[in-house]
């Protein structure tokens, strides 16, 4: 089976018994849970279940390649995915529930992590269209979107024709958690004036929540102490009991202060499935539910009297509750049953995966790889200058060696164009080594944060490239900048046609490859190895020598790439070069009678220059 990573902050409330009934009755995929904590592990068992609170265990089954896909359950869960999937190339699916609605109070704080998650997410269900509608109007692409129904399991609710007890009370139930959105308090005042009608009648509450203290005090203050029974939390068998026993159903749900809502409660399908006539609110999702005089009845939300005339009417006609409850039995069964659901969420993530393989299958001609530290204010600049390259057949991979700063938020806020990778801080050369690890393209780009490309950069280079099929080896001139200044051209980087020269020229250090214009073919790593983290200084020079004992490199002599020049300390050259001259030295097995014969050999013509020169003197 096809593994999956579901992710849940709190694995599981009571009150979201649809995700465990998901998790356990999937065919096609295996799911494994990570959560930061575990609640009702009794009622809620299952194998694959890991306490990460930090993901630890995640990032290290993602580096191995252990799951196809990453289902993050409410919108906060998808957000802490973020570097999940842009590091590891995992499609991410985020599931919308109700209280995580992008205008609800706890989203708005997240206003910006969102917008990310948006664009760089792959699919995102609701369980209504009205929440669709709600995320496009907070910038979420519709496209992205799928209205998923949550299913119910219609077996476990036995349907039962329902009729005006000849004996006894008339029970209406109300099966939620006691928060505001769930519209308790509105049912209670409701109650007040239909227990005035119908004496008979009793209501009894289902669940639990923070609300309940102050909604008993309610029910005393309203001497309705006698009729209300609050039940507390029950098990899912105990509350289909609970159902069976009622005559009709009531959840007034309503957007709460806070600015939370439902999205279409599953204790309406469940009641529905069990034949009981409901009564709702025209709120979020339930009208796509609840066909108004149909299979069920609504009225306005957060209206005591409403609610109460609607009920008072629906008692006084018990000869509608068969038909009422025959059609929702037909809908719940046509629309909402969860093993036809469950198949179609199989189907989505088919899908989705299918596309992410496809994708992933395409190889860029250019990995452009950008190593940062610190860097907050000068690599968006970086990013964008790729972005904005007139060649577009790129990736881009930005490693934050271990910043400390705001360069993560910045890097995030980019599409999936680019992807970021974070680790411990190892140096730039283990920073540049990641990148290379992580490149699919053809040839690898290499982009300083503090530099930026010019706009035709990778087209020009495509352009030499082509012309030039042996070519694994490639530099141009380039811009230098000190911060302040004008920007100048730097002409003075050569390009000996035959390998030996230019060998020597560049252990002479007679001068200088940028970094940020270098691109070469991934393939040559291989060969030659990676950079090495030994070196603190110099380590592009290393590299470069590397190559130049396989490669000739080739200039384009045009400025390319904008080289930022800061103000360093000063570091003697013979502390940090001394080391990697031997190790050249070694590569090209020179000895120190060849390597005074290549001076004598290229710098001949400069001595019989200056000899000219002090004879006409």
């Amino acid at each position: 089976m096809n593994r999956i990573a579901v992710i849940r902050s709190t694995f599981l409330p009571i009150s979201e018994t649809f995700i465990y009934g998901e998790i356990r009755q999937m065919k096609k995929y295996d799911p494994y849970v990570f959560c930061r904590k575990r609640l009702n592990e009794h009622r809620f068992p299952h194998a694959q279940v890991h306490i990460d609170p930090r993901f630890v265990k995640l990032n290290m089954m993602l580096q191995n390649r252990s799951f196809q896909l990453i289902h993050a359950r409410f919108a906060p869960s998808g957000i802490r995915m973020i570097p999940f999937k842009q590091k590891w190339k995992v499609p991410l699916v985020t599931s919308f529930h109700g209280y995580d609605t992008p205008g609800s109070n706890i989203m708005k704080k997240h206003r910006t992590s969102l917008q990310r998650l948006f664009k760089i997410g792959d699919c995102f269900t609701v369980p209504c269209q009205a929440m669709k509608r709600e995320l496009i109007k907070h910038g979420c692409p519709a496209d992205k979107i799928e209205v998923y129904y949550s299913g119910i399991d219609v077996e476990q609710f036995t349907y039962k024709e329902r009729f005006f007890p000849e004996e006894g009370p008339v029970n209406i139930v109300y099966v939620g958690r006691l928060v505001a959105k769930k519209g308790p308090d509105v049912l209670i005042r409701a109650f007040r004036q239909v227990h005035r009608q119908f004496p008979q009648t009793k209501l009894i509450m289902i669940g639990d929540g923070r609300l309940r203290r102050r909604l008993q005090q309610l029910s005393k203050s309203l001497r309705l102490e006698n009729h209300i029974e609050f039940k507390g939390a029950l098990s899912h068998q105990e509350v289909a009991e609970q159902l069976e026993k009622a005559h009709l159903f009531c959840l007034p749900s309503k957007k709460d202060s806070m600015g939370n809502q439902e999205g279409i409660p599953n204790a309406l399908k469940e009641a529905m499935a069990c034949g009981l006539p409901v009564i709702s609110t025209f709120h979020a999702g339930i009208p796509e539910l609840i066909d108004d005089g149909i299979n069920g009845h609504l009225v306005a939300e957060n209206s005591s009297k409403k609610l109460a005339d609607k009920l008072i009417g629906v008692i006084r006609q018990p000869e509608t509750w068969q038909q009422l409850g025959w059609n929702a039995r037909t809908k719940i069964e046509s629309e909402f049953n969860r093993k036809a659901q469950i198949g179609k969420l199989e189907q989505l993530f088919d899908r989705i995966i299918h596309t992410h393989e496809a994708r992933e299958r395409e190889v860029p001609f250019f990995s452009v790889i950008i190593p940062t530290y610190n860097r907050d204010q000068y690599v968006g600049r970086a990013i964008e200058s790729v972005l904005k390259q007139t060649y577009k057949d790129f990736e881009v991979i930005v490693v934050d060696d271990g910043s400390t700063d705001n360069t993560a938020k910045v890097v995030q806020s980019y599409d999936t164009r680019v992807r970021y990778v974070y680790q411990k801080n190892s140096g730039p050369s283990e920073a540049r080594n990641t990148g290379i690890r992580f490149a699919k393209g053809q040839y690898v780009a290499f982009l300083d944060s503090d530099d930026v490309f010019l706009p035709n950069k990778l087209q020009r280079n495509k352009q030499y490239l082509d012309k030039n099929p042996n070519c694994r080896f490639l530099y141009s001139w380039y811009y230098d900048r000190r911060d302040g200044k004008k920007r100048k051209i730097v002409r003075n980087v050569k390009a000996p046609s035959k390998l030996n020269k230019f060998r020597y020229y560049l252990y002479k250090r007679k001068f200088t490859i940028r970094t940020s214009t270098a691109v070469i073919r991934r393939s040559c790593f291989d060969k030659v190895g990676l950079f090495n983290p030994n070196y603190r200084y110099s380590q592009d020079w290393d590299m470069w020598l590397r190559l130049a004992r396989y490669y000739r490199g080739y200039c384009q002599k045009t400025p390319l790439a904008v080289y930022r020049r800061h103000k360093r300390k000063f570091i003697p050259s013979y502390r940090r070069h001394l080391k990697i001259r031997r190790t050249a030295t070694k590569l090209y097995r020179w000895k120190t009678t060849t390597l005074h014969a290549l001076a004598r050999k290229y710098t001949k013509r400069r001595r019989y220059s200056l000899r000219r020169y002090r004879n006409r003197v």
